[in-house]
């Protein structure tokens, strides 16, 4: 994951290396929690969202195209392979938006495309599109522009955009750091009436009402460091929680923030963790933060969930989860992520990943 989608991620080798060691090394007896695959062969997969009729929301950032730029490792793939799939509690999977706008490395790993979607309490489907600065973007195919940073209702039917998430960031430059008008939408959140859109290149958090968009808040650090909000989640007080994917901070670096009312500033409510890629409440007010890696300045794997009682106490799980991103809790307090994140459907059987691709998983007993 980068904070824009428009470069490609420059640690890209060191973690697959990282997740090949992880793969390799037998693991332990299994003990509670416990966690099975629900469905395999998903395309990048990213945030995820649960409907009220029990169906999983899966936004897949595809795995880009044949249309590609630069040279070596700095070498880009355009396509249209982004999809928005729905998964049932057994794990049927159906596509229920197609064509949207890809971008990966030429083996289809790292892509970024739809990387968030959001379900509302009217039953809309609504997901962001990734973005860059503005000349990154503008240097694209026309059909490329057409797509990127826009927030995209995907249901009901048909398709249609909302809102030009990225023009908002190169207009005002959220965050106010001179030189970087950078923007790439990566989690979105579907309420009554209105759309919360976590800009993680922009450090960003925006709130969009028809097709207006405004500033509700911009995640600082210290000096120039970039916080990149890249998760949110309502919770059961009825605020916006954000968590950081912080990369440059370190490990254990990265916080969740609860936004107060418009115009006060966000406020720390968990610290300790690494690279956070998913949020998500359960039903007894318990909270699920989703790590990318526990130790991002080594790139290594495996990631993390950690349950966070109301009472504060910690319950971590990592057995089986390699660059895990998203969270979606059910009723019944079983948690949905995405694993293999940052994978294909599909890698080559002689490959580090032997074969492995992006799935999403259910962890019961956390």
């Amino acid at each position: 994951m980068t904070t824009t989608g428009f470069r490609p991620g420059r640690s890209r080798s060191g973690l697959i290396l990282a997740a090949a060691a992880v793969l390799a090394v037998p693991g332990a007896a299994a003990a509670a929690p416990s966690m099975s695959v629900l469905a395999r062969g998903l395309d990048n997969p990213r945030h995820v969202a649960l409907a009220d009729d029990g169906t999983l929301y899966v936004a897949a950032a595809g795995r880009g195209g044949r249309a590609c730029q630069g040279r070596r490792d700095e070498r880009i793939c355009f396509g249209f392979s982004g999809r928005i799939v729905a998964l049932s509690p057994r794990g049927a999977k159906r596509t229920v938006q197609g064509d949207l706008l890809s971008i990966a490395g030429p083996d289809g790993t790292f892509a970024t495309g739809p990387d968030g979607v959001g379900v509302g309490p009217d039953g809309r489907v609504v997901t962001v599109i990734t973005s860059g600065p503005p000349r990154d973007v503008r240097a694209t195919p026309r059909r490329v522009r057409a797509q990127a940073g826009d927030l995209l209702r995907v249901l009901p039917r048909p398709l249609t955009t909302l809102a030009s998430i990225d023009t908002f960031e190169w207009r005002h430059n959220s965050d106010g750091v001179r030189g970087d008008r950078n923007s790439n939408p990566y989690a979105v959140l579907a309420l009554e009436g209105r759309e919360v859109v976590a800009d993680a290149g922009a450090n960003a958090i925006l709130e969009v009402s028809g097709r207006a968009v405004s500033l509700l808040a911009v995640i600082r650090g210290p000096g120039r460091s970039q916080r990149v909000p890249s998760s949110l989640a309502q919770g059961p007080d009825g605020s916006i929680y954000v968590g950081e994917l912080a990369e440059g901070a370190g490990t254990g670096r990265a916080r969740v923030l609860r936004l107060g009312p418009a115009g006060t500033r966000p406020t720390v409510v968990a610290t300790g963790f690494t690279a956070i890629t998913g949020l998500d409440f359960g039903p007894d007010g318990s909270m699920y933060v989703t790590e990318l890696t526990t130790n991002f300045r080594s790139q290594s794997a495996p990631g993390r969930v950690t349950r966070i009682a109301p009472d504060g106490r910690r319950t971590r799980f990592t057995r089986g989860l390699i660059f895990p991103q998203g969270a979606a809790v059910a009723p019944n307090g079983d948690l949905y992520v995405s694993n293999f994140s940052v994978l294909p459907g599909r890698t080559p059987r002689r490959s580090p990943f032997r074969g492995m691709g992006g799935e999403v998983v259910r962890i019961t007993g956390l």
